[in-house]
């Protein structure tokens, strides 16, 4: 079976699972671009903001903080 990449949304999921409390944005895609290998610059980081929006795991808790909710996650069966 082949693994797929992991997206920015998964390295999200580690990051704030690691540090079990919630994230400034701009920290967060930081941290993102830097365990992905990718540039700092603002076309890249705007994409990986772009990308978070998109997946309904992580939640903006306001004031720009982001955070994991494990209750959106489906368990396998």
């Amino acid at each position: 079976m082949h693994q797929r990449k992991r997206s920015e949304a998964d390295w999200a999921v580690e990051i704030l699972l690691e540090k079990q409390e919630p994230m400034y944005y701009l920290d967060l895609i930081k941290e993102i671009s830097n365990r992905m290998g990718r540039k700092q610059d603002e076309r890249t980081l705007s994409s990986i903001y772009t990308r978070l929006n998109l997946d309904n795991r992580l939640v903006h808790q306001g004031e720009g903080y982001w955070f994991y909710d494990t209750n959106r996650v489906k368990a396998k069966e």
